[in-house]
């Protein structure tokens, strides 16, 4: 039903969704730590982006029926739009600490992941489930990362 490239339409829309959100958060707020974390933040969720549109790019023209390829990429972009999942609900200028800031990236990233594994079982072709795999392993790296700075108290982006 779905093909890789749709999933990569849509990670790549839902990263640069989550950046978005994350620049307007970090134009909002006077506290240097917040900022810098906002900052850092948003340019992993901009190389995310760039990362699945460059694999997009890669397995153009490797779909057999474009009209498929074009309905669902229609389907997916109805489905995701402009949302931020998790973001949506967050007043940024409550938030008072990194670590509170570091638990909502990781509720981001955990319903994007959530959103990706969804599609595994859509993917029919072995090799597209398999590059989804790793793009879910990918996902799955950033939140041990956020979720070690949280715990240990550091700062990501001087990582």
């Amino acid at each position: 039903m779905f093909t890789l490239q749709d999933v990569l339409d849509m990670a790549a829309q839902i990263e640069r969704n989550g950046e978005r959100v994350y620049r307007q958060a970090l134009a909002r707020t006077d506290d240097p730590e917040l900022a810098e974390m906002l900052a850092w933040m948003a340019e992993e969720e901009a190389r995310h982006a760039a990362h699945f549109e460059n694999q997009r790019l890669r397995l153009a023209g490797e779909e057999d029926n474009i009209l498929l390829e074009e309905l669902g990429r229609l389907m997916l972009e109805s489905i995701v739009g402009d949302r931020g999942f998790s973001l949506e609900d967050v007043d940024f200028n409550q938030i008072a600490e990194v670590n509170e800031l570091l638990q909502i990236m990781i509720d981001f990233e955990q319903d994007t992941l959530q959103f990706y594994r969804l599609f595994q079982s859509l993917i029919t072709n072995e090799n597209e489930r398999r590059e989804l795999r790793r793009i879910i392993s990918d996902e799955e790296k950033h939140i041990r990362k956020l979720l070690t700075c949280r715990d240990e108290n550091l700062a990501c982006h001087k990582r």
